[in-house]
């Protein structure tokens, strides 16, 4: 079967932010003020973001740089990148990009004697509510969610930092790609394991990061919430499916932000009565809102805009993301939902439609990977996420390949114990190596990919032949050194500060080693 074409390719990559001399969690919000001047000084057209009366982000035609939850976690944005004229693919121009912003972000934050981690959690924070009200983002969403929701927000405080892949599909192509990608989740999750202390200790997990989840929606006042990161047991029909899935019966709709404002910025939320879920209030016509604090606000009219705004609402490994050229009527959107045809009417209005990808945690060159006698395993490390989704997502016999040694239903114990053992665990009713089902999910990665695009496999490459995860060889490390828990993860801290940035090979010369994943 001929491969799908892949429209778009990006990335958002989240960065812990440590003090350079103390490996302390730092607060970075002085980067965006002076990579707003340090582009602007570079002939760039670059617009800060504000909100709450700070610059908390800087916005350019193909990069936003901003923060996640806190000022202590950077988060860049970057796309969506096409193919190019001159024959480079998308991927390889994101990663042109992503190496560009990696270098701009490491020297500004020198500046102010910070730099970033090369972990996917920072190892060391005492989560305090005094350190949470410091370091969180000022963003009205937040306040909702402990406030309201009753999430334990707090829980994510100490900079949990993906690698997000996100890769343009055509709107017929959506659910299958989705359901690829949280097929794949398992052996991302160990591949790219990398956060295995907190509070200055080893947890026992390799992927502490994505505990999360569970601490998270813990607490939740909706019940839905506690479900809304737990692979479903079977794969997604259609996209009428996946809304059902998300926002249909015993779901309780998120806040909507007043017209004109995002749900992220500094703006009032509202709060719709009673708390339906959200394909009721779209059914529902004209409906009342009250604000947070409890009092009266605006009649609202739903429209397909509040589906924009809340199509961050489930917390899986992957999800569908789009964003409307010119909305559907509402009407229009719930005749699709009943005749299953949502996919038909986002081809028509959808300006971009991409799978987010959610499992993998953040990996950055590290002096260790830096040293290897082969240069594309760290050149490749933090662009090796995005060349997997893009493969499986392009490569249309992927799921029923990786299906034959992990079926869907088994995905969720599956994550679990990749979070825990890594690569280091058997998982499924034949207690399958989960090492085997990342080989496999590397094979059909490849066959999605261009010749020149598989240089980025060379980290996962390496991590199966040598079962070294990040998280593996941190703890290697971490076993090695003398003194107290909390010094040893110091000492861990300070060799995975980034320094070193690998540049993007140059694909013209014919000299590179691209060992192909199958057999290898």
């Amino acid at each position: 079967m001929a491969n799908l074409r892949i429209p778009t390719v990006g990335l958002e990559l989240e960065l812990p932010i440590i003090a350079r001399a103390t490996g302390v969690s730092a607060d970075a919000r002085g980067l965006f003020p002076r990579l707003y001047q340090r582009r602007l000084a570079q002939g760039g057209v670059a617009v800060p973001i504000q909100c709450g009366g700070l610059t908390i982000g800087v916005r350019d035609p193909l990069i936003v740089t901003s923060l996640d939850n806190g000022f202590n976690n950077v988060e860049t944005a970057i796309g969506p990148c096409r193919d190019r004229a001159c024959g480079e693919t998308a991927l390889n121009s994101l990663a042109r990009h992503v190496h560009g912003e990696l270098q701009e972000i490491r020297d500004t934050l020198r500046e102010d004697g910070l730099g970033f981690l090369a972990m996917s959690q920072h190892p060391d924070v005492a989560i305090t509510p005094d350190f949470y009200r410091r370091m969180r983002a000022p963003k009205a969403i937040y306040d909702y969610w402990t406030g309201i929701r009753g999430w334990d927000h707090a829980a994510g405080i100490d900079a949990k930092a993906q690698n997000g892949p996100t890769t343009g599909v055509p709107a017929d192509a959506a659910v299958a790609a989705l359901n690829v990608t949280l097929l794949a989740a398992p052996a991302m999750i160990a591949l790219f394991a990398n956060s295995p202390f907190e509070n200055g200790s080893p947890t026992g997990w390799k992927e502490t990061r994505l505990s999360i989840w569970e601490r998270m929606f813990a607490p939740a006042a909706f019940l839905a919430d506690r479900r809304q990161h737990v692979t479903p047991s079977r794969q997604f029909e259609d996209m009428a499916d996946y809304f059902e899935w998300t926002f249909g019966a015993g779901t309780a709709m998120q806040a909507i932000p007043e017209p004109g404002a995002s749900y992220k910025a500094a703006g009032r939320l509202l709060r719709v009565a009673g708390d339906p879920p959200l394909l009721a209030f779209l059914r529902a016509g004209r409906t009342r809102t009250h604000t947070l604090d409890g009092s009266n606000g605006a009649e609202v009219q739903p429209s397909l805009s509040h589906l924009e705004d809340l199509q961050f609402s489930h917390f899986l490994d992957g999800r569908i993301r789009f964003h409307f050229g010119h909305p559907p009527p509402v009407g229009a959107f719930l005749e699709a939902l009943r005749e299953r045809t949502v996919e038909s009417l986002f081809e028509t209005h959808c300006s971009a439609l991409y799978i987010e990808g959610r499992a993998c945690g953040a990996n950055f060159p590290d002096a260790e990977l830096c040293g290897l006698s082969d240069p594309l395993v760290s050149a490749s490390v933090t662009m090796a996420a995005s060349a997997i989704q893009k493969g499986l997502i392009a490569n249309r016999d992927a799921f029923a390949r990786i299906a034959r040694v992990l079926a869907f239903p088994d995905v969720q114990a599956a994550r679990l114990s990749a979070m825990r053992h890594g690569l280091a665990t058997d998982v499924g009713p034949r207690n399958t190596p989960l090492a085997r089902i990342a080989e496999v999910v590397l094979e059909e990665a490849e066959r999605g990919l261009h010749d020149d695009e598989r240089w980025m496999l060379h980290y996962p490459i390496h991590v199966l032949r040598t079962g070294d995860t990040g998280a593996d060889r941190a703890l290697r490390s971490y076993a090695a050194l003398p003194g107290s828990p909390r010094q040893r993860v110091r000492e861990i801290m300070q060799d995975r500060l980034v320094t070193t940035l690998p540049p993007v090979p140059d694909l013209r010369q014919p000299v590179l080693d691209l060992p192909r994943a199958v057999g290898f």
